[in-house]
C-alpha cells in the first residue's frame, strides 16, 4: 500500500513542478514582454493579457498547494488546465496559454487554403508559455494541449477519490 501511495505522490509532485515552473516561466516572459512592448500593445489585447497573467499566477499558486497536497490546489488546478486545453490561431486572433513550462504536446486541426490537415506536434524545449496576437494569419488552427488534457484527467480522478 505504501508503494502505491508514493507513486501517487510522485505524480502529484511532477504535476506541481510543471505548474510552478510553467507559471513562473510564463510570468517572467510576460513581464519581460510587457516591459519592452507595453506602449505598443493594442487596447483590444488587454483582457487577454489579464487572463494570461491570472492563469499563470494561478498555476504557481495551484502548484504550491498541490505540492503540499491541499484539496484546493487540485480544485484550482482544474481551471488552470482548462484555460490551457484548447488553443487557436485565426485570421484575427491567436490565443494560447501553455504553462507546462518547457514542453508542448498537441493534436491540431489546421485549415490553410483548400487543405484541412490533422497533425500533431511535440516540442520538449519550447520557450514560450503564451501567445496572444491580432496579427492576420493565412491559416486557421484549433488544437488540444495533450499535457493539459492528461493533467485534467488525473485531477478528475484524484478529486473523485478525495
Amino acid at each position: 500500500m505504501e508503494q502505491v501511495r508514493s507513486g501517487r505522490d510522485g505524480l502529484r509532485y511532477t504535476v506541481a513542478l510543471i505548474e510552478i515552473w510553467g507559471g513562473l516561466n510564463g510570468l517572467w516572459g510576460l513581464a519581460r514582454d510587457l516591459g519592452t512592448t507595453a506602449s505598443k500593445i493594442p487596447v483590444a489585447l488587454m483582457p487577454g493579457i489579464l487572463i494570461i497573467g491570472l492563469v499563470l499566477t494561478a498555476s504557481v499558486v495551484a502548484g504550491v498547494a498541490l505540492w503540499h497536497d491541499r484539496r484546493w490546489g487540485y480544485t484550482l488546478s482544474v481551471p488552470v488546465q482548462i484555460f490551457q486545453l484548447v488553443w487557436f490561431v485565426s485570421a484575427a486572433l491567436t490565443f494560447r496559454i501553455a504553462a507546462s513550462g518547457w514542453m508542448l504536446a498537441d493534436v491540431l486541426l489546421r485549415y490553410a487554403g483548400k487543405n484541412l490537415v490533422l497533425a500533431w506536434q511535440l516540442d520538449l524545449i519550447h520557450k514560450g508559455a503564451y501567445a496572444l496576437s491580432l496579427a492576420p494569419r493565412e491559416e486557421f488552427t484549433v488544437a488540444v494541449n495533450l499535457i493539459a488534457l492528461a493533467i485534467l484527467v488525473w485531477l478528475g480522478l484524484r478529486l473523485r477519490r478525495r
